[in-house]
């Protein structure tokens, strides 16, 4: 009867510890466009024109990696830095990684509902990837989308922005 009691609690145990992580996980997932402004605002034939004029008035120049963010800087943006790293060592020389607060700009604040984003410009000016950095659960689990933005930036000839609104992740 002790021996039965025993392995009732040890069940017990694990599976209120698999309910908390899921619980737990559930919460940390969060939609990078929940309301479909991004996609929408994409689909304008002058966006990626009007976005990279947007950087431009931040003194935002050609050939950068934009980590966009915020003031408080979040958990889920202090995971970034290592996306941020293999990012620039895969593109190469020619581009420069660039912190821009959404705070601080009130037009880029009304396209993006969650942070951290990235915004890559080729060293041409034009817009290459807007979206995550990495899709998933929690903050420490996911796809990185390193390898495939590297490839959306070196991409030639030039077909467009590609604008990953659809993804799900630690998003602030």
């Amino acid at each position: 009867m002790r021996k039965h009691l025993g392995w009732a609690l040890l069940a017990l145990w694990a599976v209120s510890l698999l309910t908390a992580l899921l619980v737990y996980g559930q919460r940390q997932l969060s939609s990078f466009d929940p309301d479909g402004k991004l996609l929408h605002l994409s689909t304008a034939p002058s966006f990626d024109t009007k976005l990279v004029q947007l950087l431009h008035h931040q003194n935002i120049k050609a050939g950068s990696v934009v980590h966009v963010g915020t003031t408080s800087r979040c958990y889920c943006e202090s995971l970034t830095s290592p996306h941020q790293n293999q990012l620039l060592a895969s593109l190469g020389e020619g581009y420069q990684s660039v912190r821009l607060n959404i705070d601080e700009v009130p037009a880029l604040q009304a396209m993006l509902h969650a942070v951290p984003a990235l915004i890559v410009l080729d060293n041409q000016n034009q817009l290459r990837y807007l979206g995550p950095y990495a899709t998933g659960y929690g903050c420490f689990t996911g796809k990185n989308l390193v390898e495939q933005v590297v490839s959306y930036a070196t991409q030639s000839p030039y077909n467009g922005a590609v604008i990953n609104a659809d993804a799900q992740g630690c998003f602030c």
